[in-house]
């Protein structure tokens, strides 16, 4: 039908206009941000999926750092403990040296319980001084304190550390000062190196356990990041295409608008 009231192939290209604009704003926001989804409307669906990665991800960095924040914990344990070791093997020295009975009761065996009292002064202080961000560490304190090493509440480490003053270690009131007490005191003192080993062994299991776990996370995070990329980041060389081919259909839009209408004149000749 002939029709001058409406121009049917001037409406219609014009629908098809308005969709190849829609094609080239869509294909250059893409471009442009480098993400697929921009609003929620791009793809609700995948922007809840993609959220709730999301927040896995950043559970885990969070953890990641939460179980180095265990290690570092442990390692300051650890150098407490060690140097109370030293001392405590250097009382034992004292001891296997006063059972001698070589020795006289004064100024030798003197001499040698000054050291170790001076010694046994210097483990209360450490154990009793030794912290991480103000958490004491071994005066005996620190029990089931909770490392949050997961982004679900579930995953959590929980570390105890003993006491490791002189009392703690049944070192109280060691003796060298004659030869049957530096006797007594060289089985106490293998007790407390006994103990403060089995200490060192407990804080490199859960050392090794925090390693594992960071491991653990951060090839966790990494495939979550890839699948997080996977969702919401834009295909560059698909939109691209998308682009140019918005493109150059908008150019043959405007191209049959422009015909649409110089038709629509010919009409006029019939009226001649």
């Amino acid at each position: 039908m002939t029709s001058i009231a409406t121009n049917v192939s001037a409406v219609r290209t014009l629908h098809h206009g308005k969709n190849n604009s829609a094609s080239i704003e869509l294909a250059t926001e893409r471009l442009s941000s480098g993400s697929r989804i921009n609003k929620a409307s791009d793809d609700a669906a995948g922007l809840f999926v993609a959220q709730r990665i999301k927040i896995a991800i950043r559970g885990m960095e969070r953890a990641i750092n939460n179980s180095q924040d265990g290690i570092g914990l442990l390692q300051s344990a650890e150098a407490a403990v060690v140097e109370i070791r030293n001392m405590v093997l250097r009382m034992r020295e004292l001891a296997v040296q006063m059972a001698n009975g070589v020795y006289a009761s004064a100024p030798d065996r003197d001499y040698a319980q000054v050291e170790v009292n001076e010694l046994l002064q210097q483990v209360d202080v450490i154990a009793n001084n030794s912290n991480f961000n103000g958490v004491k560490l071994i005066d005996g304190s620190l029990q089931n304190i909770g490392i949050q090493s997961g982004h679900t509440a579930s995953e959590r480490v929980n570390i105890s550390l003993g006491n490791r003053t002189a009392a703690g270690l049944g070192l109280s009131g060691v003796s060298v000062a004659t030869q049957q007490q530096a006797m007594d005191a060289m089985e106490s003192l293998d007790t407390a190196l006994g103990t403060l080993s089995e200490e060192l062994s407990l804080i490199g299991a859960y050392s090794n356990r925090f390693n594992h776990t960071i491991s653990l996370l951060g090839a966790s995070k990494r495939h979550n990041e890839i699948s997080f990329g996977r969702v919401m980041d834009a295909d560059i060389a698909v939109e691209a295409t998308n682009l140019s081919k918005a493109q150059v259909l908008a150019q043959a839009n405007t191209a049959m608008l422009a015909q649409s209408n110089s038709a629509l004149s010919n009409i006029l000749i019939l009226f001649s």
